[in-house]
């Protein structure tokens, strides 16, 4: 069975450097969003992180369609790519806690194991619905397009 890529968008042609000065703005501007929805969750008191709130207000924005995805398509997708960078810090403590590893170590990695797997299936299945989703709506309107053709 052949992948269907789920973003229709064409490659980009533009030139390197403002493809990074784009790339820049779009991280600075999820950032900034970012910062914003922390400080509303800060004054709100709620049992949530920021990234939680700043989470469902883009992806209202995405869906009513007052933000495009391309507007931020290459900022999140640098951001995705050097996720790693920003779990050095998680290497620092395990070596600071030795002693803990020791005494609690299998626990702790069978409970952070379960919880990745946890995020990896309910991320590949959100990805997954949404594909799906986004599949159906061009199929719809192909369908659409060839009934008015064939009508007119």
């Amino acid at each position: 069975m052949k992948a269907v890529p789920c973003s229709t968008a064409a490659p980009l042609s533009i030139p390197a450097w403002r493809q990074s000065a784009q790339t820049a703005w779009q991280v600075g501007i999820l950032i900034a969003a970012w910062w914003l929805a922390d400080a509303a969750a800060s004054a709100l008191h709620l049992p949530f992180s920021g990234g939680v709130v700043g989470l469902f207000v883009l992806v209202a924005l995405l869906l009513a369609g007052w933000v495009r995805p391309a507007a931020i398509e290459l900022g999140a997708n640098w951001l995705l790519a050097n996720m790693l960078l920003f779990f050095i810090p998680l290497v620092v403590s395990v070596v600071q806690f030795t002693q803990l590893l020791k005494s609690q170590g299998l626990m702790l990695f069978v409970n952070i194991g379960l919880g990745f797997a946890c995020v990896m299936l309910a991320t590949a299945l959100t990805v997954e619905g949404v594909c799906r989703y986004e599949r159906q709506l061009r199929l719809q309107k192909l369908l659409r397009q060839r009934a008015a053709r064939a009508a007119a």
